[in-house]
């Protein structure tokens, strides 16, 4: 279900700020459906960690939900609270990835206590949980990544056309502008 309300899922996004923050239905949050969020500043610091892996992420979105569904595989969630931990990714250009499965806890309380840090958990040590939650863009960033992985880029800094496309190389955190 593609329509699950915010009300149902915890969000984690940068605050207009900046900061990385944990939201319910918009507003900040420490509670999901009246359960403590765990591990907030480990989903805040793994959040922004995704965005390094793949800057075209804008939010994270995790919900415990009554529907199962298969490790690691997208799903349709039915948006009904319950005891299996779920999340997808929000794109910048407004793009919502797939649902995917991570686990069933033992009560729906203990999801919606652990999903949060579970999931982001996951995300960061399984490179297949990952490649699913990040989905087709992840996988032609990663393309694009091995194949310059092994190469020398400092040798190629600076602006070069290539058909109808331009590739900027530089130095990470080094400004573009002149």
């Amino acid at each position: 279900m593609t329509n699950i309300p915010d009300t149902e899922y915890i969000t984690v996004k940068r605050d207009k700020d900046g900061q990385v923050g944990v939201f319910v239905g918009g507003n900040p949050a420490t509670t999901y459906h009246g359960e403590d969020i765990c591990g907030m500043q480990y989903v805040k610091n793994m959040f922004a960690w995704m965005q390094e892996q793949n800057p075209e992420i804008e939010e994270f979105h995790i919900g415990a939900f009554k529907t199962r569904g298969e490790h690691a595989k997208p799903g349709n969630p039915n948006g009904v609270f319950g005891p299996n931990a779920w999340c997808r990714v929000k794109f910048k250009n407004g793009k919502l990835g797939a649902w995917v499965f991570y686990d069933t806890a033992s009560l729906a309380a203990n999801c919606a206590h652990n999903c949060a840090n579970y999931c982001a958990r996951y995300v960061r040590v399984s490179a297949s949980f990952r490649s699913a939650v990040f989905g087709a863009a992840n996988k032609k960033q990663n393309a694009l990544t091995n194949a310059l992985k092994d190469t020398d880029l400092s040798k190629f800094v600076g602006t070069h056309k290539i058909g109808a496309y331009e590739i900027v190389v530089r130095k990470s955190g080094q400004n573009t502008r002149g």
